[in-house]
């Protein structure tokens, strides 16, 4: 009797475990096991969003995606490993050393990403089942050495990583969709109609105000100054002032380099920084005809000797801009509250960024962010101990070309979803720098600088111009150079009612020294086909 009951309990406790056993793997860890099975018959694959298209202002593709393949290997399946390390080296130009090690090592591989059908087919007819690929997408870029620096690139997986690509990668980028397969057990996939999918969303996309001629002019006279001046880089921008958009912006490195120098990379003005020290003596009454002396061409600055080019004698404070006087700056510099010029020089958008839609941008700034000593505020004047991009450069002078207004940059115009506009950037006011009527007398002044002054070089015929020369020596181990310079020159036509305004910068030219011979006559040729194109009809004063 007692040992029927310890066989009853026995097969009861049997019965629980094993009624437990069940209870716990179809309740507790289904979620497990159906995820083991999935992974075991079910395959999972992502289809890629296409990513959005680039645009110049007019709707000329500057970048776009077509379809493509990327083919894969999986060794375990391959027939005969040492045939096919052959044949796919004789496809892929890759060693064959390279692919036998890729195969005996038995882990999934790439063969190629990106390639066309042509390509893919080669590699499909070598009739091997280790041989697979997916479905891809490539950017394609139109004149990449012209809009290279701007529009940046993009990573193998379509992801932006320089440039525009990358700073709106978000608009551009598709949402990724998928489709699940059933697998065999031979690892053939097929449909199967009650597997969940999704389908993937295109991007959207860009357009730039950036304008495809205007933007091939710029190149096509930046390359030619970079050759001919044997010049490390050069770099330009062509701006509508009265908006702040930018229809042009070229970077060239003799390196090769497709960095964006206008934004990313900071040097001293030089010259074209007169401009600030001329609004703040104008804006605290200082005329236009007040003369200065300036002492045989040199003054003595606490035992620093300032040149000038030459002596000039007793002159104006206009004639000391249009002959780029650094003596008269100097004596300025004697007159002006440093404190008041320093937030002036903020005011035209130096030592701050722009807000440009760009990643990387330099914000520039002073040598020495304490108080200045005598000499230091005398050559700031001329643009000595401050940095900035010639982004900065350029919408300083915007400011003067828009009746004394800044405005924030533009580079991207609207953003399109399937041709519907979903944004559109209108111009931004960021502040009033000086009053219209300082704004215009400034630009009465740079049009002298043109007519007769060190900017003759880039005087047009039936077209008023106004603009500055600026040459700056660079500051090599602690010391300024006597023979590494930056050459700028800024220029807005025609001078009543700007519609372009150039900025330029060539970097180390040699065997020059002197923006006037450098970069002015560089301003002129750009100036004049951009008149051709627009059929220019200005009467010169």
């Amino acid at each position: 009797m007692r040992g029927a009951k310890f066989i009853h309990f026995f097969l009861f406790f049997i019965s629980f475990l094993f009624f437990g056993y069940l209870f716990f793997i179809q309740c507790i860890k289904f979620g497990y096991y159906r995820r083991i099975s999935e992974k075991t018959h079910q395959k999972k694959v992502i289809l890629c969003g296409s990513r959005g298209n680039i645009f110049d202002r007019n709707g000329l593709a500057l970048a776009t995606s077509e379809p493509c393949f990327s083919v894969f290997c999986t060794p375990q399946y391959a027939k005969d490993k040492k045939r096919l390390a052959t044949e796919i080296a004789l496809i892929s130009q890759r060693p064959v050393f390279e692919i036998k090690r890729l195969l005996e090592d038995n882990k999934f591989f790439w063969l190629e990403m990106k390639v066309n059908v042509e390509k893919r087919d080669r590699y499909l007819n070598l009739n091997d089942p280790s041989i697979g690929y997916t479905h891809d997408l490539r950017r394609i870029y139109t004149m990449p050495d012209v809009f290279g620096s701007i529009i940046g690139r993009c990573s193998m997986d379509n992801r932006g990583i320089e440039g525009i690509e990358l700073y709106f990668d978000e608009i551009l980028s598709g949402k990724s969709g998928f489709v699940v397969y059933q697998k065999d057990p031979s690892g053939e996939l097929f449909p199967y109609y009650n597997y969940p999918e999704e389908d993937p969303k295109p991007g959207k996309d860009l357009y730039l105000t950036i304008d495809l001629q205007l933007q091939t002019i710029l190149y096509t006279q930046l390359k030619e100054c970079l050759n001919q001046k044997n010049a490390k880089a050069t770099s330009g921008l062509i701006i509508n002032p009265r908006t702040g958009e930018i229809l042009a912006m070229v970077n060239i490195s003799k390196d090769g380099k497709m960095r964006n120098s206008a934004v990313c990379d900071e040097f001293e003005p030089g010259s074209t920084f007169k401009i600030v020290g001329l609004a703040f003596a104008l804006s605290n009454g200082i005329k236009e005809t007040e003369l200065f002396n300036t002492n045989a061409g040199k003054i003595n600055i606490n035992g620093h000797i300032i040149h000038d080019y030459k002596n000039y004698g007793i002159i104006t404070l206009s004639e000391a801009i249009v002959h780029s006087s650094n003596v008269v700056m100097s004596m300025l510099a004697e007159r002006f509250n440093q404190d008041n010029f320093l937030l002036m020089t903020q005011d035209f958008g130096f030592t701050e960024i722009t807000g440009i839609e760009f990643p990387g941008e330099a914000a520039g700034h002073l040598a020495k962010t304490k108080k200045l000593n005598q000499i230091e505020f005398a050559t700031l004047l001329f643009g000595q101990g401050i940095t900035c991009n010639l982004l900065q450069l350029a919408f300083a002078y915007q400011a003067i070309a828009n009746n004394g207004v800044l405005n924030k940059p533009i580079i991207l115009s609207q953003v399109r979803d399937k041709k519907k506009i979903v944004y559109q950037t209108e111009p931004l006011r960021v502040r009033r720098v000086v009053d219209e009527d300082i704004a215009r007398r400034i630009t009465k002044i740079l049009c002298e600088v043109v007519d007769e002054g060190t900017g003759t070089g880039a005087k047009l015929d039936g077209v008023r111009v106004a603009g500055k020369t600026g040459t700056a020596q660079k500051a090599v181990n602690g010391q300024y150079s006597t023979t590494q310079i930056t050459a700028t020159f800024v220029g807005y036509f025609p001078a009543d009612n700007p519609e372009y305004l150039v900025a330029l910068m060539v970097d180390e030219p040699q065997n020059e020294r002197w923006a006037s011979t450098i970069v002015a006559p560089v301003f002129k040729q750009i100036a004049q086909r951009i008149c051709q194109i627009r059929n220019f009809e200005y009467a010169f004063k």
